[in-house]
């Protein structure tokens, strides 16, 4: 999916925020808590209703329920489905509710475990001309306290320049008419009700039953962030993948936006304008703060802007553990990018990921364009935490990208997943394996059998 997963930048800014992070985790007690088996989970994720191939969910679960047979309750080691891109932001709580019970449903039937992932940070498909039952209860693209500007108001007055996201994932995407501001309550409110009503209800609902009778084990977890980030529209990185096509970008993805031109006025921009404004920050301020702290207005906006990445996702985890999730099977998800490379709000520090209402969870692909380093992202991880032992996420990896098949080795596969899962990984999540039998390299297929049988 991510071809090319965001881009660099650098903050220093960690000592102050780690302390915050420890003194909340300590005044929660119970957030911590293990579910009441400690398995570690497989997921192969199919694609989304924007994306292919392999968008069948009913076919890909009873794909693998053919290729490796019902999970038994007693395991440690489990294969699950990953339903990508529940679209909280972008469609209605009942749309959101149909697609969960639709997964819960066959999980049920299947013995295959599932795992929900959520576009709570993209808005992926968002778009004014959907039927009105499809709309969420609020167009948060058009919502003045929910979308980002490139820069501060001027007086009362808002902005009425909003830069729509652009990346490139091999095609170049653009889901949504505005970016979500992370700093605005209005929109954390209303991804927390979103959440609520469209997942977690029906969840919980089917959780209370299967713990009586046991079979707890079907749920795999929930991812409640998808690479949350603010763009920073002057990285070379997106120059230059401008300049290679000419200086002339359309989207291809999601199909609301195809053919959609990008306004190349944003370039240079730095977005999360709105998240500080709704925070109580304008330039005056701003200005002011970094020079009592000794540091550039630059710098101090993205503290400010890595401030706002990690509460938004607190929020939602703490919305999750108010219904009862126990913190191992919540994920948040950032890139590790900043354990290789200075971070940026487009690459925040890995301590935005760290809550004590969740578990951390990143995309790493050290063969694709999410590098990471192990032994840094640990590190940072118990700095954040201070928590031993250090526990994590693969929420986003790949057996292949595209055309390119990662493993011809069944072998090197499984020693590759054995190291992830012993430097602390409970879960390890691929994407852009179905329809399976053409899509998933056989070496994977062949690795996580053994996987499971060996442990």
């Amino acid at each position: 999916m991510h071809e090319i997963t965001n881009w660099i930048g650098n903050a220093s800014w960690l000592a102050a925020r780690t302390l915050g992070v420890l003194l909340l985790a300590c005044a929660v007690s119970n957030a911590a808590e293990s579910s009441a088996a400690d398995i570690q989970y497989i997921v192969l994720e199919g694609g989304g209703p924007d994306q292919g191939p392999g968008r069948d969910v009913e076919a890909n679960v009873r794909s693998m329920a053919r290729r490796f047979d019902p999970m038994p309750a007693s395991s440690k080691r489990m294969v699950a489905y990953g339903v990508q891109q529940l679209r909280i932001l972008s469609r209605s709580s009942d749309v959101i509710r149909k697609d969960v019970e639709q997964a819960l449903d066959l999980a049920e039937r299947t013995g295959i475990p599932v795992f929900l992932h959520l576009d709570s940070c993209y808005g992926w498909g968002a778009d004014d001309t959907l039927p009105a039952g499809d709309q969420p209860a609020a167009l948060f693209w058009q919502h003045p306290e929910m979308r980002e500007w490139d820069r501060f108001p001027v007086g009362d007055e808002l902005p009425d320049r909003i830069p729509r996201p652009w990346f490139n994932w091999g095609p170049w995407c653009s889901p949504a008419p505005a970016i979500p501001a992370f700093g605005s309550p209005a929109l954390a409110d209303f991804a927390s009700s979103q959440l609520d009503e469209g997942v977690l209800s029906p969840l919980v609902a089917r959780l209370k039953r299967w713990r009586s009778e046991n079979r707890e084990h079907l749920f795999a977890g929930i991812n409640v962030a998808w690479e949350a980030h603010l763009p920073d529209f002057s990285d070379p990185l997106l120059q230059h993948l401008i300049d290679r096509e000419n200086g002339v970008v359309r989207a291809e993805a999601p199909r609301s936006a195809k053919g959609i031109e990008m306004d190349r006025s944003f370039l240079g921009k730095q977005l999360g304008n709105a998240s500080l404004h709704w925070r109580g920050w304008d330039e005056e301020r701003l200005v002011k703060a970094a020079k009592q702290e000794g540091i550039s207005r630059d710098e101090k906006f993205r503290q400010l802007c890595y401030l706002a990445i990690h509460d938004y996702m607190e929020t939602l985890a703490r919305t999750c553990h108010e219904r009862g999730l126990p913190s191992d099977r919540v994920y948040t998800h950032i890139v590790a990018l900043a354990t290789v490379k200075p971070a940026s709000t487009t690459r925040p520090p890995i301590w935005t990921a760290v809550n004590p209402y969740s578990t951390p969870g990143f995309t790493m692909d050290n063969q694709g364009g999410a590098k990471f380093n192990l032994q840094k992202l640990i590190q940072q991880i118990r700095q954040a935490s201070q928590t031993e032992p250090v526990r994590f996420g693969v929420v986003e990896s790949y057996f292949r990208l595209g055309d390119r098949i990662y493993f011809d080795d069944a072998d090197q596969c499984r020693r590759e997943l054995e190291e992830l899962f012993a430097a602390g990984a409970n879960l390890q999540a691929f994407y852009g394996g179905f329809p399976l039998t053409h899509r998933t390299p056989e070496a994977a297929l062949q690795a996580i059998e053994t996987w499971l049988v060996s442990e």
